[in-house]
């Protein structure tokens, strides 16, 4: 070897075999061949270090960005609080801490239409002063200063300025739904979809060279008004979860499909605003009132299964007694309830394809309770079903479009079922909640059997799907 090869290789730095050879390829994740006799000097300690790194980083991005846990949002007294998480972002690299972040608000501007993400990004630092004991080839004893000798590897939360054109317009309780069903469409135009112009379909199915790499968002952060002490904190119209490999997650999106965790994201959006509105009988008296009433019903429902079976005329009157006893009691607890307002007094213009609504009602008003909620517009069937068989119908609705509520969709509301007792008086309904899914859209028919309909459209009519919103330059979108 030569001199000058000699001392390439003993710097570390790249040389004419780092590369490759003709048909060879380097991956820029070397290792230190160590052996007896090498003088061990800090940048092979580097190298070893850099070695680890890298191989995790090409794991890591494997394995698709997004949280894995905590990182959870809040606003108190005019500052954002984020509480300690993991996370990984696009290039493999974990986004772990371990204490929690606050940052001030007071300096932040309200222009027009204007919004915040809150991201999480990796950020090293050095730490640690200690004495330099000498340095080769000069007095071992004249270390007169000082170096760093930790890394430390953290993370930064920061808040990222978008706009989106007409949020400004929106009354207060609207703007979170009217922005998350904006997002959430920009997210799926992001995808470029070759099916959104079926007419043209590609010639060239060539995998990408590289997949996008995306911020790691935790949330929104939405002025209530041109006041910035009042916020409106949105986790899950920005939050994505740990969920496919860039390459699924690629071309589900080019082909038109919704990935799960983004689908799982709209789910969790509607049903953390919606869980903001509280059951006025929330409160711990009113849950020990609710229990009181529960064993009440099954009391009344064990001695009217006992007069069931009975002859005699006094247990059928006591039957019929307790059957209108039951009634009243009902009827009476029914109008004590305030009415449940429906959901597009709630700021909801729109709804996931799927998604779960509480009740309050008894079994026999659940439909009248749900038609008020869910609005007069949508073409509503309702069904009985399994949970199993629920968490299936919620599943396969992955990829079906959101519910415009001023719309006529065709909307399938899911009333969860046990196993049918004799004691059962409400049907084997299980109460408290049902779920709501979006019907398919299709129209078959046989060629040369019936001529296929005029229109070959969904059955439920929808407005047009807005714009996305307008983004700034440098948005990271």
């Amino acid at each position: 070897m030569t001199t000058a090869a000699t001392a390439a290789a003993s710097s570390g730095t790249p040389d004419e075999n780092s590369a490759g050879t003709p048909d060879t390829a380097g991956g820029d994740i070397d290792r230190l061949h160590a052996f007896d006799g090498l003088f061990l000097r800090a940048e092979h300690l580097n190298r070893i270090q850099d070695y680890a790194r890298e191989f995790a980083s090409a794991i890591g991005r494997c394995g698709g960005p997004g949280v894995v846990e905590g990182y959870r949002v809040a606003v108190e007294q005019g500052a954002l609080k984020v509480t300690g998480g993991l996370a990984i972002d696009a290039a493999g690299r974990p986004l772990r801490s371990r204490h929690e972040v606050t940052l001030p608000l007071k300096d932040l501007r309200a222009g027009a239409d204007a919004f915040w993400w809150v991201e999480v990004s990796r950020l090293d630092w050095d730490y640690g002063d200690t004495a330099v004991q000498g340095l080769l080839c000069e007095d071992p004893c004249a270390g007169a200063t000082t170096s760093k000798q930790f890394t430390a590897e953290g993370v930064r939360i920061s808040l990222t300025a978008d706009r989106a054109t007409g949020l400004e317009e929106q009354f207060g309780v609207n703007r979170r739904n009217w922005l998350a069903s904006r997002l959430f469409a920009a997210e799926q135009a992001d995808d470029t979809p070759w099916l959104a112009t079926p007419a043209v379909l590609p010639a060239d199915w060539e995998p990408p060279v590289e997949y996008p790499r995306p911020p790691v968002r935790l949330a929104l952060l939405i002025p209530v008004g041109p006041d910035v002490s009042q916020w409106i904190v949105d986790t899950w119209t920005a939050r994505r979860e740990v969920g496919a490999p860039p390459p699924e997650r690629w071309w589900q999106g080019r082909l038109g499909m919704r990935p799960w965790n983004a689908y799982a994201a709209q789910i969790l959006q509607f049903q953390d605003q919606l869980a903001q509105w509280r059951d006025p009988r929330a409160g711990g008296a009113a849950a020990a009132e609710r229990a009181a009433d529960t064993a009440l019903a099954e009391e009344i429902r064990r001695i009217v299964g006992m007069a069931q079976g009975a002859r005699s005329r006094l247990a059928l009157s006591m039957k019929e007694a307790l059957e209108r006893a039951a009634r009243e009691d009902g009827a009476r607890r029914d109008a004590a309830l305030p009415a449940v307002p429906p959901l597009t007094e709630r700021g909801f213009g729109d709804l996931p394809p799927a998604g779960y609504l509480p009740v309050q009602s008894d079994r026999q008003r659940l439909e009248q309770e749900v038609r008020r909620v869910l609005g007069d517009r949508l073409d509503l069937r309702f069904c009985e079903a399994s949970r199993a068989d629920i968490a299936e119908a919620v599943q396969q609705a992955q990829h079906r479009d959101r519910i415009v509520l001023d719309s006529a969709a065709e909307v399938e509301v899911l009333v969860p079922v046990g196993p049918v007792t004799a004691s059962a008086v409400d049907g084997g309904w299980t109460g408290g909640w049902v779920a709501f899914v979006r019907s398919r859209q299709v129209s078959c028919w046989s060629p040369g059997v019936a001529a296929p309909p005029e229109a070959a459209a969904p059955t439920a009519a929808e407005p047009e799907a807005t714009a996305p919103p307008t983004a700034e330059p440098g948005d990271g979108r």
